[in-house]
């Protein structure tokens, strides 16, 4: 197995754990991330999920020595690790980045919700220093993401973005102390997990298609039905109640 899986409570922590190789994604590990993550979607008592490294990396992007020897495997559906092209997810995933985040591993920590990252964190897409490019969903975010000129200097030279640069970029949403990624990761997933899951689904789905650069017209007529959806849930009735009975509320994700 490539992942560690832990639920705590309606909190998942994935931990891609292959240090000796800084995590390097082998042929079997992306089909493994994408049930794992589909899972996730599939459990009704899970709202959010933290995906981190073990040891001093991220995850380093693919397994080289794979594609040398021919056993590389086509993505799944999914994307790489599951996430970069899951259309089918509407539960918000946050990155712990705790070292290297580089090709493929790059790509799988943007396409999560949210990043937070250690200090000694760097960001880069290397591919064309080998011959490739990073055609796993990174050229599209990291242009959607950074300012024109820093993204192009970024994608054609290979270099890399520390922590702090990635935060001035407004890649990241929070830089931790070295070793303090996940603990960082699990306080912003708490504060998460106090809202209605359907409020959080609902709210992410808007997010995204707000960024897609669907038109305003069509977006709106979406938002429509998600808004119904969300008035006539359980989770919206408690809220209203929890509100006035000046109490916590109690979610069921309905």
């Amino acid at each position: 197995m490539f992942c560690d899986v832990q639920k705590e409570g309606a909190l998942l922590v994935v931990t891609m754990n292959n240090p000796e190789k800084l995590n390097a994604l082998g042929p079997t590990s992306h089909e493994e991330m994408a049930s794992i993550f589909n899972d996730f979607e599939d459990d009704p008592k899970l709202s959010v999920a933290i995906l981190t490294g073990a040891g001093r990396a991220f995850c380093s992007g693919s397994d080289i020595s794979a594609y040398v020897a021919g056993t590389n495997k086509p993505l799944p559906p999914e994307g790489g690790g599951g996430l970069t092209h899951n259309h089918r997810l509407s539960k918000p995933v946050i990155a712990a980045v705790n070292g290297l985040a580089m090709g493929g591993g790059c790509e799988i920590a943007l396409s999560c919700d949210m990043l937070v990252a250690s200090e000694n964190a760097y960001f880069g897409l290397p591919e064309p220093l080998v011959g490739a490019a990073a055609l796993g969903g990174g050229l599209i975010q990291i242009c959607r993401k950074l300012p024109y000129s820093v993204a192009m200097k970024v994608i054609l030279t290979g270099d890399r973005l520390s922590a702090e640069e990635a935060l001035r970029y407004g890649l990241i949403s929070e830089v931790a102390p070295e070793g303090g990624a996940l603990d960082a990761a699990r306080k912003l997933a708490k504060r998460i997990m106090r809202c209605s899951p359907v409020a959080l689904s609902a709210t992410r789905q808007m997010a995204r298609l707000a960024l897609s650069g669907m038109p305003t017209a069509e977006i709106e007529k979406i938002e429509e039905n998600v808004r119904a959806k969300v008035m006539a849930s359980d989770d919206f009735k408690e809220g209203m109640a929890a509100f006035l009975d000046r109490r916590e509320p109690v979610w069921t994700g309905h």
